[in-house]
C-alpha cells in the first residue's frame, strides 16, 4: 500500500468546495486551503482494501473525521467549522469513493485483478481461520458439518454470509443484503466447483481413459471409512507376511470397504477379472495347509498325538529299565505282610480259612487274587522281583477293574508299594519317574478329550493343573490332533476351514493352551484367514447374475440388462439405464480406471503397497485442498461482488 504523509491524511474540502487542500503548515497559521486532488489510489491500496473487506479505509476515513473535528477546534480560521464527526466522514467517504471511481475508469485491469485477487485471499484466510477455529472450540460441529455434502455446503454458506456482511459493512452498504447473497454464493459455491470437476474428468471416461484420480480418490476413500492409515495397512501386511501368510493384500487389510470395492471390479467388466478370480481361487485353495501350520507352530507340536505317545513310551521304557534295574541290585528282604492284612480286613477269616464250594463275588475274588500274588496260606512273597511283579499286576487290575474293585485294591497295592520302597533306597525314584512319564502319556488323551468335548470352565484349570513342561506338551499334541485332522479333511474350494476355530470355547482356550508367547500370533493368524475367504467370497461367491451380465458385456457391443428390460416392455427401466451407464462413462468409471483400483487392492508387497496407498492419499489430499480452495475462493469473490459493485 502506498505510503501516506500527515497531509495525506487531511482530505479535500467538500464537494462543490473549490478551495485548495490545507497543509499542516497552513492549518497552525489558519491560511485558506488550496487546489483538492483526490486521495491516492493504487494496486496495493485495492488490493489491501479488499483482502479485509474495505475495514481498512473505513477505519482512516474514520480517524481523519476525528482529527479535522479536533483541528477545527483551534484558533483560527477553520474550513470544518459547523460540521460533525459524522457529517466529517461521509465527505472523507465520498471523496474515496471518487478517488476509487477515477481510478477504476482509468486503470480497469488493474483495478479488477487487485479487487479480485484481495477479496479471494482475504476471504480465504477468514474462512481457513474460521474454520481452524471452530474445530478447535467445538470439534463435534465441525466434524458433524464435515460428515455430510449438505454440511459442508452449510459451512460455505455460513461462511459466504459473513465474509457478505464483512463487505457490505465495509464498503457502507446494507449488512442484511450483503450476508443474504454472500450466503447465496457460498452455497452454491461447491456445487459449482464439483460440476466442473466432473466435466473434466468426463473427458477421460469418453475416450476410454483410466482416471487415476478417481482411483486414488476411491482407494483413499476407503482406507478412510475404514480408520486406517497407509502405514497402517502395509504394516498389517508386513506383520502377516511375516507370520507365513504372505498372500494377505491391501483389500483384506483394509477391511468391509476394501472388500466391497474389490467385489465391484471382480463383478464388473475388465481385464483385471480374470486376475482377481485366479489370485483369490489359489489363495483359497492354500487355506488348510497355512492353518496347519498356524496350528502346529502355535501349539509348538510338530508331531502328531500318536507320535507323541510313542515317543513318551519309549522314553518310559528306557528309564525304568534303568531305574528298576538300579532298584532291583540294592534292594532287600520284602515284607508284604501290611498288604496281606489290607486283604484279610476285606475277606476276614476267609482269607486262612479252606476255600468252600460257595462261588466269591467279583470284588472278593479280585481282592483274594491280589492276596494270592503274595502268599498261599503258609509261604510269604519276601524277594524284590516276586514283590514287584505283584504289584504291577495289582496296576493293571486297577486300571481296568470297576471303581468298586478300584477302591479294595488301592490300599492294598499301596502297602506293598511302601513294603518295596522301604526294601531299596532307590525304588521310590524309580517308581516316581515312572509315574510321572505315565502321566505325560496320558495327558494326550486328556487333551483330545478337550477338544472333542467339555466346558472351557473344565479343560482350562484341567491343563493349569499340569504344572510338567512335558505334560502340558503331550496335552497340546492331543488337544491340536483333532483340529488338524478336520482342517485336513477334504472339502469344497470355498469352504472356509477358519471357521470352525472361531467360537466362544476357542477364543478362551487356545490363548490358554497354546505353547508359551504363541497365544496372540495364533489368534491373528487365524483371524487373517478369516478376513481372506471374507474377501474372497464377497468378490466371487454368491449369485452369479452379475458375473453374467459381465461376461455379455465383454463380448457384446450393448447393455444385456438394457435389452432384457426392452424385449419385457420395461422402457422406462431401459432408458434409467442408459442414462446411468452414460453417467458412468463420463465420471470416468471404466474399465481402466477399475482395473487401476484392482491392483493397488489386490497389492500384498508391503512396501508397495506403503508407497501407492501414500500415493493415492496424497493425491486425494491435494486434489481434495484444491477444491476447496477454489470453493473458498469462489465463495469469498461472489459474497463481496455485489458490496463492490453498489459502492464502486
Amino acid at each position: 500500500m502506498a505510503g501516506l504523509n500527515f497531509d495525506d491524511l487531511i482530505p479535500a474540502n467538500p464537494p462543490g468546495d473549490k478551495k485548495s487542500k490545507l497543509t499542516f503548515d497552513d492549518l497552525i497559521v489558519g491560511k485558506k486551503p488550496v487546489d483538492t486532488s483526490n486521495q491516492p489510489v493504487d494496486v496495493p491500496t485495492v488490493f489491501t482494501d479488499e483482502m479485509l473487506f474495505g475495514l481498512p479505509m473505513k477505519a482512516t476515513n474514520g480517524v481523519q473525521a476525528l482529527m479535522q473535528r479536533g483541528l477545527a477546534a483551534l484558533p483560527g480560521e477553520s474550513p470544518w467549522e459547523g460540521q460533525t464527526v459524522g457529517d466529517l466522514y461521509d465527505t472523507n467517504r465520498k471523496e474515496y469513493q471518487a478517488a476509487r471511481e477515477q481510478y477504476a475508469d482509468q486503470n480497469p485491469v488493474k483495478n479488477t485483478a487487485a479487487s479480485i485477487a484481495g477479496s479471494i485471499y482475504g476471504g480465504t484466510v477468514l474462512g481457513g481461520a474460521a474454520g481452524n477455529v471452530i474445530g478447535r472450540v467445538a470439534p463435534r460441529v465441525a466434524q458433524a458439518v464435515n460428515a455430510t455434502y449438505a454440511g459442508r455446503m452449510a459451512g460455505d454458506a455460513a461462511s459466504g454470509a459473513a465474509q457478505g456482511a464483512l463487505s457490505a459493512y465495509g464498503h457502507d452498504q446494507d449488512i442484511a443484503t450483503g450476508a443474504a447473497i454472500g450466503g447465496v454464493a457460498g452455497g452454491m459455491a461447491r456445487p459449482v466447483i464439483d460440476a466442473g470437476g466432473a466435466l473434466v474428468s468426463s473427458v477421460g471416461g469418453l475416450v476410454g481413459l483410466g482416471n487415476q484420480t478417481r482411483a486414488n480418490s476411491a482407494i483413499t476413500n476407503a482406507l478412510t471409512r475404514s480408520g486406517q492409515s497407509a502405514d497402517d495397512v502395509a504394516n498389517d501386511i508386513a506383520t502377516a507376511a511375516a507370520q507365513g501368510q504372505p498372500e494377505y493384500t491391501v483389500a483384506d487389510a483394509i477391511g468391509n470397504s476394501g472388500q466391497r470395492m474389490l467385489t465391484g471390479v471382480a463383478r464388473s467388466p475388465g481385464d483385471m477379472r480374470q486376475q482377481i478370480a485366479e489370485q483369490l481361487q489359489r489363495r483359497q485353495a492354500g487355506q488348510g495347509r497355512r492353518i496347519q501350520n498356524a496350528l502346529v507352530e502355535g501349539f509348538g507340536t510338530p508331531q502328531t498325538a500318536e507320535q507323541t505317545q510313542q515317543a513318551l513310551t519309549a522314553l518310559r521304557r528306557a528309564d525304568a529299565n534303568v531305574n528298576y534295574t538300579a532298584a532291583r541290585q540294592g534292594a532287600g528282604t520284602v515284607d508284604p505282610t501290611g498288604a496281606i492284612s489290607r486283604a484279610d480286613d476285606f475277606l476276614g477269616t476267609a482269607g486262612s480259612l479252606p476255600r468252600t464250594n460257595i462261588a466269591d463275588d467279583s470284588v472278593e475274588g479280585a481282592v483274594r487274587r491280589a492276596r494270592s500274588f503274595l502268599t498261599d496260606g503258609d509261604n510269604i512273597v519276601s524277594d524284590f522281583d516276586t514283590a514287584f511283579r505283584a504289584k504291577v499286576e495289582l496296576d493293571n487290575m486297577i486300571e481296568s477293574g470297576s471303581p468298586t474293585i478300584q477302591g479294595r485294591l488301592i490300599p492294598i497295592r499301596d502297602e506293598l508299594d511302601r513294603a518295596l520302597e522301604r526294601s531299596s533306597d532307590v525304588y521310590a525314584n524309580a517308581r516316581d519317574t515312572f509315574r510321572r512319564q505315565s502321566q505325560d502319556i496320558s495327558a494326550a488323551d486328556v487333551g483330545r478329550e478337550a477338544a472333542m468335548r467339555g466346558r472351557v470352565e473344565d479343560t482350562i484349570p484341567r491343563f493349569q493343573s499340569m504344572t510338567r513342561p512335558e505334560q502340558q506338551a503331550s496335552f497340546r499334541a492331543g488337544y491340536v490332533d483333532p483340529y488338524i485332522a478336520d482342517v485336513q479333511k477334504a472339502t469344497g474350494p470355498m469352504t472356509n476351514k477358519a471357521r470352525p476355530l472361531i467360537s466362544d470355547a476357542t477364543a478362551a482356550e487356545f490363548p490358554a493352551f497354546a505353547a508359551p508367547g504363541q497365544g496372540p500370533q495364533l489368534m491373528d493368524r487365524i483371524a487373517r484367514e478369516q478376513r481372506m475367504f471374507e474377501t474372497t467370497n464377497a468378490a466371487l461367491g454368491g449369485s452369479r447374475t452379475a458375473d453374467n451380465a459381465a461376461d455379455m458385456a465383454d463380448v457384446q457391443s450393448f447393455d444385456p440388462t438394457m435389452l432384457g428390460m426392452i424385449a419385457t416392455g420395461q422402457f422406462k427401466s431401459a432408458a434409467l439405464r442408459g442414462l446411468q451407464t452414460g453417467i458412468n462413462t463420463l465420471q470416468g468409471r471404466n474399465t481402466a480406471t477399475r482395473d487401476a483400483i484392482a491392483r493397488m487392492l489386490l497389492e500384498n508387497d508391503p512396501q508397495a503397497a506403503r508407497d501407492a496407498l501414500r500415493g493415492a492419499v496424497n493425491s486425494g489430499n491435494n486434489t481434495r485442498r484444491v477444491r476447496e480452495a477454489l470453493v473458498r475462493a469462489l465463495t469469498s469473490s461472489g459474497a463481496t461482488a455485489l458490496p463492490k459493485i453498489q459502492s464502486y
